[in-house]
């Protein structure tokens, strides 16, 4: 969040983000955990005990709780917890059926009625994702994982939690975030991936120290006369201070380093898993559209696991300084968005800045920044590969609370994947081009052989000895045809291939 300050009359100055009109959004977030709870529930069809029914296929939205959503599968009859946008997007997959494209131009034309609530995947067409929503059976596509939370949105049936109690939880379904223990306890479960690797922590956190948090001051107060050399830095440093009596927010990351080392995974590495966690925190778009301009304490994010752009900032930068690493929060003002940068080599820096960026509300390697800044989050995109190491794009950068430390050194590596990654891009435009000549080349061919072939039927039953004598040529040209047609299958099965590469290197490298 970009601040703008505005001074008063009073002798002492308060610098706040509910006391700043006209203010700029300051947060940005990434995709909801859960299903917003509230008013959203009067959108949704729920569903009494007395009516139910076969829920096969079905969505289904735990409405008396948090809005977890549920998919049921008609294989198993299980249902199988959706969690997050991309988490909903990865289960529909994996449980996806394999189509035809021949079954897929029935399906579209006249529904999947022997396939209701089912997921297919039409694996002649890069996998590409269709439910089929068991009261019409029409196929809607399940292009990218915020597809996947609008058709949970629209398509989602409320049930009660002692109806939705008798249906089993499938034993490869992933927990919900949330659940309460037996000594009425809160017990948060936060799932996220690190090198396309699944990871689970599994926290019990102090319900009254999240209540002390909120309760505490957001106001940076100073006297006329006694102002701070920058303010915006004062302010934020506010929220990279722990409570005296907070604890858990410290051992949120010793359990994950812990984990981190568990697994073999040390150093700058250990250090990138743990900002995938932070990464995997939903952004929470609740809160930017609400205008809610009062950012949150690190543990507050952990608690809520959900924040925008200055919140989870707040708690990268913090674990950065712990983990003994020189950061700082990097400001956009011309996008209105922040992030947290590491130090690292100036060569390898922003703008010899001596800091690398870390985006936050979503999943980029470290160093890497986004194309593309939508509604508050960073999004891929595949037609923007290169300069993937400049924020120019995001305008100017002001950097608050840096301090120095140990030096990210891995930049060379997530340099290397990126231009492997833009060289292939290259290399499938150029095949796609070089595809398209030889298709127009063997159209050119196909015609010239249906005219050469109603020529020679023309004759075969008024002059046979003319059809004879027009016979070898059209033969040879068939011949040439049928060259021409395996020299392109060769190279269609070579753009494959690459395609194949290329989404396989893509998908890898931002985790999709």
């Amino acid at each position: 969040m970009i601040l703008n300050i505005y001074l008063n009359n009073l002798k002492k100055i308060y610098l706040s983000p509910w006391l700043i009109n006209n203010m700029a959004n300051l947060f940005s977030s990434r995709f909801l955990v859960i299903i917003t709870v509230g008013l959203l529930y009067l959108a949704w069809p729920f569903l009494g005990a007395q009516a139910a029914a076969d829920l096969s296929g079905r969505i289904l939205l735990q409405v008396e709780s948090k809005g977890e959503a549920w998919y049921v599968s008609p294989i198993n009859h299980q249902r199988y917890y959706l969690g997050r946008p991309v988490d909903a997007f990865s289960v529909m997959r994996n449980l996806g059926l394999g189509i035809s494209e021949a079954n897929y131009a029935q399906f579209k034309l006249f529904g999947a009625s022997n396939l209701k609530g089912r997921i297919l995947l039409r694996v002649q067409a890069n996998g590409e994702a269709y439910y089929v929503n068991p009261l019409d059976n029409k196929l809607n596509y399940l292009g990218r994982p915020a597809d996947a939370f609008d058709l949970m949105r629209r398509f989602g049936l409320g049930i009660s939690n002692a109806d939705l109690a008798g249906i089993n939880i499938s034993s490869e379904s992933a927990l919900p975030f949330i659940t309460q223990t037996a000594d009425n306890g809160v017990s948060y479960h936060y799932t996220w991936s690190y090198n396309n690797n699944p990871y689970y922590l599994d926290v019990k956190l102090n319900s009254e120290l999240f209540k002390d948090y909120s309760s505490s001051s957001k106001v940076y107060t100073y006297f006329v006369g006694s102002e701070p050399a920058d303010p915006r830095a004062a302010f934020y440093g506010m929220f990279l201070q722990l409570r005296d009596d907070d604890q858990e927010t410290m051992n949120i990351l010793n359990r994950l380093n812990s984990l981190a080392q568990s697994q073999g995974i040390i150093g700058d590495n250990a250090m990138a898993f743990i900002m995938s966690f932070i990464q995997y925190i939903p952004y929470d778009h609740e809160k930017l559209e609400s205008g809610n301009n009062n950012p949150y304490y690190p543990f507050e994010t952990l608690y809520l696991n959900k924040g925008v752009c200055a919140d989870k900032t707040f708690l990268a930068v913090l674990w950065l300084r712990s983990l003994g690493y020189g950061a700082a929060i990097l400001d956009f003002p011309d996008s209105n968005h922040s992030a947290a940068g590491i130090a690292c080599p100036v060569a390898d820096s922003l703008a010899n800045s001596g800091y690398c960026y870390i985006e936050t509300t979503n999943y980029f390697p470290v160093g890497v920044v986004p194309p593309n800044i939508s509604n508050g989050q960073a999004v891929v995109n595949q037609d923007q590969l290169d300069s993937l190491f400049k924020a120019d794009r995001l305008g100017k950068m002001d950097i608050k609370q840096g301090t120095s430390g140990k030096l990210f050194q891995g930049m060379s590596l997530v340099k290397a994947e990126a231009a492997r990654i833009l060289s292939l891009r290259q290399e499938l435009n150029q095949a796609k081009l070089e595809l398209d000549k030889q298709q127009s080349v063997i159209d050119v061919a196909y015609t010239a052989l249906k005219l050469q072939e109603a020529e020679l039927m023309s004759y075969k039953n008024s002059n046979i000895s003319i059809y004879n004598s027009l016979v070898p040529a059209y033969n040879e040209a068939v011949a040439n045809y049928t060259a021409q047609t395996n020299i392109y299958s060769k190279s269609v099965t070579t753009y494959n291939l690459l395609v194949k590469e290329f989404n396989q290197s893509y998908s890898s490298f931002y985790q999709q």
